[in-house]
């Protein structure tokens, strides 16, 4: 799994302890996939909308397309790309 250029995180186990280190850190996370998805084959493009509200107060909204290349039943490969600048939380309304 790859964030847009960064190098890739490998292992069920890496992913794993990644996502849950940011959820928790989170209050609540509300995502939503925007139809269609596209599909060629093996090849997956999903774009996702995520919505955050961090236990700080604040929430950060991103956009962004995964890249996912599939074998059979399981993501063997996943690139998302995203506008960096949205990763920067923005306090509450």
């Amino acid at each position: 799994m790859q964030e847009n250029n960064s190098p890739p995180r490998v292992g069920r186990d890496a992913l794993i302890k990644h996502e849950r280190e940011v959820l928790s850190r989170a209050d609540s996370l509300l995502s939503t996939c925007v139809r269609p998805v596209l599909v060629n084959g093996d090849t997956v493009v999903v774009r996702w909308i995520f919505q955050f509200e961090w236990k700080d107060g604040s929430m950060t909204r991103m956009e962004e397309l995964a890249y996912q290349r599939w074998e059979g039943e399981r993501i063997t490969e996943e690139q998302f790309f995203y506008d960096p600048e949205q990763r920067i939380p923005r306090r509450r309304g």
